[in-house]
């Protein structure tokens, strides 16, 4: 009698899924493809349509230890540009995670980079994200990126596996930026494919808005919404230098050379 119940225990434990599965999280390699499209405004740059395209990959070993790196190529605002991250982070799926990266972009020569620690609470169906870091500061012609402190805090809510939903706000050297995420993975759509919704507001009059469709492969991909953003700040224009606004700078006028 008590071997049949140490057995009934041990599979009804067998059959209880896990925490990593709790939240959607897997081992291995995992890749990620991000086509978005929309529009953005600021005062400096008008209205126009914008583009992103992210690609990702990464690989999660079994003691909890993620290293990611991704990059991304934009285009608003009437100017192109690139970015890049190398990230890791160690998870406990019960409780969060802790982790760091640094990432780089570049628009017409002027640079953003930032050095940032990471971190993320589970409390049931929510997800609280918080990062800080340090931006040097950069300057090409007569643009400038101040630099300074570089503060994140967001929340995500996913009341099912398929849906998340993100808002939150970014400080960087004294200036404010809003931002918000939708993401659904309805059941008609490929496995690891999700619709995005993007949108968001800083200062300068900066606002945008993206539509997308993600698709994330591999063992070591999310198995649900709130999987395939672990380890990011959804809604969050990361590469898109000037997001917090550029000032103008005054440059010298030229020497003039002695006859």
């Amino acid at each position: 009698m008590r071997m049949r119940i140490l057995g009934l225990a041990a599979l009804a434990t067998a059959a209880l899924p896990g925490q990593a599965d709790a939240q959607g999280t897997g081992t291995g390699w995992a890749g990620e493809l991000w086509p978005r499209g929309g529009a953005a405004q600021s005062d400096k740059g008008g209205t126009t349509g914008a583009g992103l395209l992210d690609g990702a990959a990464s690989y999660t070993f079994d003691n909890g230890i993620t290293a990611r790196g991704e990059a991304q190529g934009n285009g608003l605002l009437g100017k192109d540009g690139a970015g890049g991250k190398l990230q890791v982070w160690w998870e406990n799926p019960a409780l969060g995670l802790i982790g760091g990266f640094a990432e780089a972009s570049r628009s017409e020569g002027l640079w953003q980079r930032r050095i940032v620690g990471q971190g993320e609470l589970y409390l049931g169906p929510f997800t609280l994200r918080g990062q800080a870091g340090f931006v040097p500061s950069d300057m090409e012609g007569n643009r400038a990126l101040n630099g300074g402190f570089f503060g994140l805090a967001s929340g995500g809510y996913y009341p099912f596996d398929s849906l998340g939903l993100n808002l939150g706000a970014a400080s960087q050297s004294g200036r404010g930026l809003g931002f918000g995420n939708v993401e659904w993975a309805p059941g008609f759509m490929p496995p690891g494919s999700s619709f995005t919704l993007d949108g968001g507001a800083g200062p300068n009059g900066f606002v945008f808005g993206l539509v997308g469709v993600r698709f994330t492969f591999g063992p070591g991909a999310g198995r649900t919404v709130r999987g395939r953003q672990t380890g990011s700040a959804p809604g969050f224009p990361a590469y898109v230098v000037g997001a917090f606004g550029e000032r103008d700078r005054t440059l010298p006028p030229p020497r003039r050379r002695g006859k």
